[in-house]
């Protein structure tokens, strides 16, 4: 009976040294552990299917050039790293069941993306429950960063900083003084309409019409031909190109043909053009204007997607290099955190991931120079305009004054 006492209290005290053992923190929530021959996970999550698939592939694109550099020099401490690609097709709902699916591995320790503002808000909720930091390159909603998400991040730039430059350009620089505006009813197109209606209002322009669209329709003349009545001078979209390429095209069937059609980032892409054709010619959309980087820098990473893809980037879409930086960013938080413990495990604690991601400072990215604040912004360049001229988009100049409204 003594011997079976005896047997019973080693093998509680095994148990016990295996629970506090730092090699099975596993069970921990907190800390992921990577045993010898895994790989590091990181999920990317675009929009492969959805409304702007282009884009979405070139933010994949981008992110897995910076993928391919990070494992050519070791992994993170020697362990490869991998992506898990999801597609949430630029959705709010399909946005929150992707989250759920990157949440139950309990490997994926963080996440570049989501790309669309809708996705990216619902999504972070997920993520901010489950303690997975998260870095978009493109979501661009004020709303993505103001609700206090400590894992929430993004490389891009606010719309109430693009809409504020949009407004101040169709006013003081095309001269438009009646503005027809139309949104996509989405988190992205509705914010962002919201800021050049009320913006454009301040500076004088009369907002003659204010409307949303079904984005599951294909004829928007019945929105469209009341607005022709109204004779604005310009119309602006926030949204995406689908929309776009619809609502251009359709624009000379009402009587709108020489009205200025003015966008955003949604709509900067090479498929916009491609799918408009000669509607698209003149039409206006504002991106990021970056900042001052090493040109070396962008063209080494240009050759790398060509050869890696086929193509060079700005063919496939907009966003590739501050899919890279986002990449980079979170790439670095783990080489700054992570740990081989003695038996050669990986570990990788997740709260220290969430700070050092937003603890980013002065990383010199393909966009510029990379700090995030406290809400996790950590964009860098201003915006800038674009116009289509023989099929291709070209930059106009945009006057200093217009570049002081992005701080005020």
């Amino acid at each position: 009976m003594r011997r079976v006492s005896m047997i019973r209290y080693l093998i509680l005290i095994a148990l016990l040294a295996a629970a506090l053992s730092p090699v099975y923190a596993q069970e921990d929530e907190g800390v992921v552990v990577y045993a010898p021959g895994e790989s590091v996970k990181v999920a990317v999550v675009t929009d492969l299917t959805g409304p702007i698939a282009e884009m979405g592939l070139d933010i994949q694109q981008g992110a897995e050039v910076a993928l391919t550099e990070l494992n050519e020099a070791g992994g993170i401490h020697g362990f490869p790293v991998e992506f898990v690609v999801e597609d949430d097709r630029c959705s709010g709902d399909e946005g929150t069941v992707v989250a759920n699916r990157i949440v139950s591995d309990p490997k994926i320790v963080a996440v570049v993306g989501h790309i669309c503002s809708g996705a990216t808000i619902s999504a972070s909720d997920v993520y901010e429950d489950a303690r997975i930091p998260m870095v978009s390159p493109s979501a661009t909603a004020a709303l993505v960063t103001e609700r206090g998400l400590d894992v929430m991040n993004r490389v891009a730039f606010r719309d109430d900083v693009q809409g504020t430059v949009d407004a101040h350009y169709l006013y003081k620089i095309l001269g438009a003084r009646k503005l027809a505006v139309l949104h996509d009813n989405d988190s992205y197109g509705l914010g962002l309409a919201e800021v050049v209606r009320d913006v454009f209002t301040e500076l004088g322009g009369e907002v003659v019409g204010f409307e949303g669209i079904n984005v599951d329709d294909q004829d928007y003349r019945p929105v469209l031909t009341p607005l022709a009545a109204a004779q604005p001078d310009a119309i602006f979209f926030g949204g995406y190109k689908e929309q776009a390429i619809l609502l251009v095209t359709q624009m000379r069937d009402v009587g709108l043909g020489d009205v200025i059609f003015f966008s955003d980032d949604g709509v900067y892409a090479q498929a916009f053009i491609d799918g408009a054709g000669e509607a698209a010619e003149g039409a206006y959309a504002s991106f990021v204007q970056e900042a001052e980087v090493s040109a070396e820098a962008n063209r080494e990473f240009d050759e790398k997607y060509r050869e890696m893809f086929g193509k060079y980037p700005d063919e496939q879409g907009p966003f590739h290099a501050h899919a890279y930086d986002s990449a980079w960013i979170i790439f670095n938080a783990l080489l700054e955190v992570a740990e081989v413990d003695d038996d050669g495990n990986l570990v990788v604690d997740r709260e220290a991931l969430i700070e050092a991601i937003r603890n980013t400072t002065d990383y010199e990215g393909l966009t510029g120079t990379l700090s995030c604040d406290e809400k996790g912004d950590c964009g860098a360049g201003s915006i800038g305009i674009n116009m289509v001229e023989d099929g291709q988009w070209v930059p106009v100049e945009v006057p200093e004054d217009l570049l002081e409204m992005e701080a005020e």
